[in-house]
């Protein structure tokens, strides 16, 4: 809970003043699929604080869009990075049945999350407020 839901919480109440000072700004919180639906891991506490991400992203975007500020979320999905390797996944097997549950046949790179993070800070964002976006080759939409 403190990494994934307070960390969050602080940096943008540390953040929040300078952004209202400017008039305009864009939060991007960083979430995860698993606040949405099942992913096949069994982490419950980890689901319920990016969940609780999500709510506060809504809230931020809700509250704060009349003075300038837009709020959104990211959803990673089944993503490749170093830190699955060494904690998520101990069978190089598992890492071939990772790739093949994304509707893409494989998962999505750390450059995936941090190109949408990208747009939604971006300026060609303007009118994206309150949204929480699955970044996840389509798993999301996949039924089951």
């Amino acid at each position: 809970m403190a990494a994934n839901l307070t960390g969050c919480y602080l940096t943008v109440r540390h953040a929040l003043p300078h952004l209202l000072r400017r008039g305009k700004g864009a939060i991007v919180n960083v979430s995860s699929l698993a606040s949405i639906r099942a992913t096949g891991y069994v982490y419950p506490v980890y689901s319920a604080a990016k969940a609780a991400v999500n709510q506060l992203t809504v809230s931020l975007a809700l509250t704060y869009a009349d003075r300038g500020l837009r709020a959104n979320a990211i959803l990673p999905g089944l993503i490749d990075t170093p830190l699955v390797a060494r904690q998520v996944v101990d069978d190089p097997a598992e890492v071939v049945a990772r790739h093949a549950r994304s509707p893409t046949g494989r998962m999505g790179s750390p450059w995936d999350v941090a190109h949408a993070v990208v747009f939604l800070a971006s300026d060609r964002a303007a009118y994206v407020n309150g949204v929480c976006l699955p970044v996840d080759g389509g798993l999301a939409a996949r039924a089951g």
